[in-house]
């Protein structure tokens, strides 16, 4: 599947907690679906994360798999953070944010300014093994 293709798959389709398909996902599935279909890459995939444990748990178990980089990198991804908590992740698609947004949200395309004034911080990784 082409990056193109998966967008125009995926953006409005609902986001729904712990889901993991075309039909609805979240923000971490968006991932997940995103280097399986488009970039051929199975990532690490945490347990915990289909256990329902919380956003916070699932990414410090999966952290160690991705590689920081000082600015937003295409096929990389976001953190937001509020406060000093990671609460959010998304992709970077030619310098955007690709993500899906809790909240009765949906799969959506923002200027990565829009994030950063949503957000306390944004941070950047791109998968270690890329």
């Amino acid at each position: 599947m082409t990056r193109n293709e998966f967008i125009n798959k995926m953006i409005g389709k609902p986001w729904k907690n712990r889901a993991c398909t075309f039909e609805a996902c979240d923000c971490w599935a968006l991932v997940v679906l995103y280097y399986r279909y488009v970039l051929g890459t199975e990532i690490h995939h945490d347990a915990g994360y289909e256990s329902d444990h919380d956003f916070v748990t699932c990414y410090e178990n999966e952290v160690e798999f991705w590689q920081r980089t000082e600015h937003p990198v295409d096929d990389g991804i976001f953190i937001g953070y509020r406060g000093s908590q990671p609460a959010h992740i998304g992709l970077i698609i030619d310098g955007s944010a690709f993500h899906s947004r809790g909240e009765n949200g949906a799969v959506r395309m923002d200027r990565l300014i829009v994030l950063e004034k949503k957000f306390t911080k944004l941070e950047f990784m791109k998968y270690a093994d890329s």
